[in-house]
């Protein structure tokens, strides 16, 4: 049908916490989350992974990982990826920098990334799309590994974050915006790119300008404006916001985007707007 409306609801970082993981497989269970996407490098990936087999509607991506966290390799496997205790570059503009002058192995690269893959399949979990923490599979040179490692695996699901407007939100932060437009002009180019190759995404993405804090006012704004085709949403559940805070310093609302992903209201707004909740399986 041209006109229906389907949506992914899509957890990132799970394995960064076990509050993470906790809040991941009951918003999945008594909400809306449809798809999670973990962090084989995770402080918590043993905390709660196999957890995940018994959510069998539950889609599992891998959320490659190159910055912020820890390699699945040894540091001496990977030594252009991170210091001496296995931990990579803080951010992506540390990582893109790093990338530019050639301070980076693109072979080491391939390595720590299909580990990652493995690791997560070797748990017996059927893995349906690839994305990455801070969006670094669509960097050039990345995105082609990406491609090539993915169909090495066998897996078509991919996230194409280029985000669409949605009007009444709240205007993002100058730095946001940049990011988001960055971001955004990469997306489009490895859409194409992507589509050539036989991957599969949904037509729109929300969630970046918004990231850590999509909270019950976006769901209400979201819902009654969806566009037809596939849609992903990128969100962050997790426990005690103060706690994560305290814990990981990212400035997320982990909390409330979880009590939003649970809340009645939400899932009473998709049955009025006839919007079918779908995992990246459900693609291809």
């Amino acid at each position: 049908m041209p006109d229906a409306k389907r949506l992914i609801v899509n957890a990132d970082d799970f394995g960064i916490h076990p509050s993470v993981n906790r809040a991941i497989i009951l918003a999945h269970r008594e909400g809306i989350v449809t798809s999670t996407t973990i962090l084989a490098g995770g402080a918590a990936f043993f905390d709660s992974a196999e957890e995940l087999k018994s959510c069998p509607d539950l889609g599992v991506g891998v959320h490659l990982c190159l910055v912020d966290q820890r390699s699945v390799l040894s540091p001496e496997q990977v030594p252009s990826l991170v210091d001496e205790t296995g931990r990579f570059a803080k951010s992506y503009s540390v990582f893109i920098k790093r990338l530019v002058l050639g301070g980076i192995k693109l072979r080491e690269v391939q390595l720590e990334l299909e580990a990652q893959i493995a690791r997560i399949r070797d748990l017996g979990l059927t893995i349906t799309h690839l994305d990455s923490h801070q969006h670094l599979h669509l960097l050039p040179g990345i995105s082609g590994m990406v491609a090539q490692i993915g169909r090495k695996f066998g897996i078509r699901g991919i996230r194409i974050p280029a985000e669409m407007p949605l009007p009444g939100s709240p205007t993002p932060s100058l730095l946001r915006r940049l990011q988001g437009g960055f971001i955004n002009s990469l997306a489009e180019k490895r859409r194409r790119e992507f589509r050539r190759q036989g991957f599969v995404f949904p037509e729109q993405f929300f969630g970046f300008s918004r990231g850590g804090n999509f909270l019950l006012a976006d769901w209400r704004r979201l819902i009654p404006q969806l566009p037809a085709g596939a849609t992903e949403v990128m969100v962050h559940p997790g426990g005690n916001t103060a706690e994560l805070r305290a814990s990981l310093g990212i400035g997320y609302h982990w909390g409330e985007e979880f009590q939003a992903l649970t809340h009645p209201e939400v899932r009473l707004l998709l049955m009025q707007h006839r919007i079918e909740l779908i995992n990246y399986g459900n693609l291809i």
